[in-house]
């Protein structure tokens, strides 16, 4: 009952202008009915925290469902299985950004699955894996090491790889940079060298990262 409540309430807020304007951007769901983000917050509300809910709402092949099933679920209880099963979904920017950013990166099996999806070559799994590394950045209990790798990761991308990931990459970068001053120093040395790149990718994150970091 729960879950018809739900998707009765996406209905009624549906917009065809929101549906076609995303469609238009080749976000493309089997169901979606345009309902903003921001309507989408205020449905999911009264059921924080509800991981049953949650795990009902993304098996639905509706777009609003699974970001609802996003914005409800308890990391806590997110297992490493569920992210493997969620990543499948994983089929446009949208979703990733939304589920990456409200739950996956708070649960505890996170950033392995983060490191192993910046290692494909699928573009969509090294968005998730960019943006659950930057959100973890900023989880100070999380220990350095662990970030170590994502510099090197980031320096090996091939062009079109880092060319269609740069703003993840410029965000993840600035993320792990702001954990502390080691750090910083090592995102500016790779920042020089990316700023210094033939790419014109590489350079435009590398002369961000200045910009941002204040350096010549």
């Amino acid at each position: 009952m729960t879950l018809q409540r739900i998707v009765e309430e996406i209905k009624s807020r549906r917009s065809g202008p929101t549906s076609d304007s995303l469609t238009q951007f080749g976000i493309e769901y089997k169901v979606n009915y345009g309902v903003p983000i921001t309507e989408l917050r205020k449905i999911a509300e009264p059921y924080i925290g509800n991981h049953p809910l949650a795990l009902e709402l993304f098996k639905q092949d509706i777009r609003e469902c699974k970001i609802i099933a996003s914005i409800i679920d308890d990391p806590t209880q997110i297992t490493g299985e569920q992210i493997d099963e969620w990543a499948q979904s994983f089929t446009n920017i949208e979703i990733v950004e939304q589920v990456c950013s409200n739950v996956l990166w708070k649960a505890d099996c996170a950033l392995s699955r983060s490191i192993q999806w910046c290692l494909s070559e699928d573009n969509l799994l090294i968005k998730a894996g960019l943006l659950v590394a930057a959100h973890s950045a900023t989880n100070l209990q999380v220990k350095d090491v662990v970030f170590e790798p994502y510099l090197e990761i980031i320096s090996s991308l091939n062009e079109d790889l880092f060319a269609n990931n740069k703003n993840n990459i410029e965000f993840a970068l600035r993320q792990i940079a702001n954990r502390n001053q080691a750090f910083r120093a090592k995102v500016i040395e790779l920042a020089v060298s990316l700023s210094n790149a033939n790419d014109q990718h590489r350079a435009w994150v590398g002369d961000q990262l200045l910009f941002e970091f204040g350096e010549e």
